[in-house]
């Protein structure tokens, strides 16, 4: 009675409502333009086959509702509520750090591109969104390839003394210490921002013209130089590349539906480049997939993100021109919300909706059908047994420094991460991956054959080379009963989608590699097994390297500390220096007490007694 007594009286007004359980939990919210007319459809004996209502409405044992001034603060209200409350029938997008974005301080002195998440109102430029941080660094990677500005943070560029290696390498032009004007320097961001904004065509033209006068005033050099990165540019500006016939930016939606789930994928086109793309998956608890997109996007675009000029979808929105209404607002700019019935931008749909298919079949890679995936791999790669345990090895250094090694372990094709090993490199101390591999190799198998704990196929990172071994290793401990292959990156190809490198299985007693398909399940499993083994020695090696660099023989002198351990490493440059230094350049170059000064010299110059000139000066 008393929800009835409620459907009566609802007001014809703009709000939000809160449908409820019997244990009086909130299990889904809604806007409407009218609460009187949207609230009271759902209860009406004629719903069109709406099954996804039919079944909510059998849950609500109550309503609240919230009124509202207009429709567009009736969806910002439902944006919130939907995250307070995070209701069983609502859709609950939580991705508030999955974008990340390239930031451009135009304004200030010698700016250089930062990666932020979030976009604010400051008068910088902001490039993106990324859905992942590799993409940023391939991003920023080809800047500074290509244009010589500089790499360092701000807080280094403050308090750098002297030019780095880059400046020697003419990977940049030394803003640092005022070896370049800001004249100069703003043309290179002017360059940065045609490439952000996808222009290297723009680009090409203003270096050739460039070229053309460095040529003409006889400076050859710099001539040849500006060559090259036209060269380099044209070598890369079809990357990426979706042929459309415009270069507006755009957000392109597409869908999947499987059973009760469903894949949402988004492709960030900038310029008629695809930036990136990224993947959403919801349980659609009998929601119509138009509910599902209207909730979606609403909560999608109500996040800090970069907002584009076009947004395309697959389906009709109830709410598409309240969105173009509210982002347009937000954004200053006209922008439109199109679900397109031909030309260019279906095709755009097509492809979203493929990715997120693509995205369905990765999902059930690793789930369901895992042990499909482990029988195609037996079969494909020749295999002796089914690879139900799996061990990977993979190598980390720099320059032989603070080398080592990984073992991850996959079981029935998940991470047992208990199994996960990792090994310091005792015997080799060059510049030597294949003695490191075998030196892993050797004392992991060792123990494993004396344990008959081994497992049914191992994977070493490396190609050939790594696979010989690998043999050695097995014919030294007589193993014969365990599977062996090894990956390498074959040539890079381009697709529609960019460039990328295909992927070569070597497997025992075969000449030729084996190459699966770039989306095939087998592939998948094999490359996140390697990527986990890589991540895993990488992160072991840094962890050395922190522990090394944190380690010195400052540490033995009392009232050295961390803070004052890096301000004496960045004035003097190594412990040589610090070494170097009289008891005078310590207090003044250093900024040392003179008792403290004493303290460290006398720590290095053990058999020496200097007389201190003079010492009350510096106190």
């Amino acid at each position: 009675m008393k929800l009835i007594n409620k459907l009566k009286n609802l007001p014809d007004s703009p709000g939000v409502y809160l449908m409820k359980n019997a244990k009086h939990k909130v299990i889904y919210v809604g806007k409407a333009k009218n609460l009187r007319h949207r609230v009271r459809s759902y209860f009406q004996r004629e719903r069109g086959g709406r099954a996804y209502v039919e079944y909510l409405v059998r849950h609500v044992e109550d309503i609240d509702f919230v009124l509202t001034e207009t429709e567009k603060e009736a969806l910002i209200l439902e944006n919130n509520l939907i995250k307070q409350f995070k209701p069983k029938f609502n859709i609950n997008l939580r991705d508030d750090k999955t974008f990340i974005s390239i930031k451009l301080e135009v304004n200030a002195k010698f700016p250089s591109p930062k990666v932020v998440r979030q976009i604010e109102n400051d008068g910088a430029m902001y490039f993106g969104p990324y859905a992942s941080a590799k993409a940023v660094r391939e991003t920023l990677r080809y800047i500074h390839d290509i244009v010589p500005i500089r790499k360092c943070p701000d807080t280094v560029f403050k308090k750098r003394m002297k030019p780095c290696l880059y400046y020697q390498i003419h990977k940049c032009l030394g803003p640092c210490c005022g070896l370049v004007d800001e004249v100069v320097y703003r043309e290179l961001i002017d360059q940065v921002v045609l490439i952000l904004k996808g222009k290297q065509d723009d680009l090409v033209k203003v270096l050739k013209q460039q070229m053309l006068e460095e040529s003409k005033a006889l400076r050859y050099e710099k001539a040849a130089k500006i060559r090259d990165r036209i060269l380099a540019i044209e070598e890369t500006v079809e990357k990426q590349k979706i042929h459309s016939m415009t270069f507006v930016d755009r957000d392109v939606f597409g869908y999947y539906l499987a059973g009760n789930e469903v894949w949402i994928e988004v492709m960030f086109i900038r310029s008629g480049n695809m930036e990136d793309i990224a993947s959403y998956h919801f349980s659609v608890n009998h929601n119509a997939i138009e509910e599902i997109f209207r909730s979606f996007l609403n909560q999608f675009y109500s996040q800090t993100r970069f907002v584009p000029a076009e947004i395309i979808i697959p389906v009709e929105s109830a709410d598409s021109k309240l969105l173009e209404e509210w982002l347009t607002e937000r954004k200053g700019k006209k922008i439109v919300v199109i679900n397109p019935k031909r030309g260019d931008k279906v095709r755009l749909i097509e492809m979203a909706q493929k990715n997120a298919e693509n995205a369905y079949r990765v999902s059930q890679t690793h789930g369901g059908d895992l042990a499909l995936t482990l029988m195609t791999l037996k079969e494909t790669l020749y295999l002796k047994q089914i690879p139900e345990r799996i061990e990977c090895f993979d190598i980390s250094n720099i320059s032989g420094k603070q080398a080592v090694g990984s073992m991850v372990t996959f079981e029935q094709g998940k991470p047992t991460k208990s199994r996960y090993k990792k090994f310091k490199i005792k015997t080799v101390g060059q510049i030597d991956d294949y003695a490191m591999m075998h030196e892993v190799l050797i004392r992991r198998y060792k123990r494993a054959v004396e344990e008959k704990d081994l497992p049914n196929l191992i994977i070493v990172d490396g190609g050939k080379g790594q696979m010989g071994v690998a043999l050695k290793v097995f014919d030294e401990l007589a193993i014969d009963n365990v599977d062996l292959v090894a990956l390498a990156k074959g040539k890079k190809e381009i697709s529609g989608l960019g460039e990328k490198a295909g992927e070569q299985i070597f497997v025992p007693h075969r000449s030729d590699p084996i190459v699966l398909a770039p989306s095939s399940p087998e592939l998948l499993l094999l490359d996140k097994i390697r990527d986990e083994a890589h991540r895993f020695a990488v992160a072991y090696h840094r962890k050395l390297r922190r522990k090394e660099y944190y380690t010195s023989p400052l540490d033995e002198i009392p009232g050295i500390g961390i803070v004052r351990k890096k301000k004496l490493i960045r004035c003097f440059g190594s412990i040589e220096g610090i070494r170097s230094a009289t008891i005078e350049q310590l207090v003044e170059i250093g900024k040392l007490p003179a008792k403290c000064a004493t303290e460290i010299y006398q720590f290095f110059h053990k058999t020496e007694s200097p007389t201190v000139k003079n010492t009350k000066q510096f106190e």
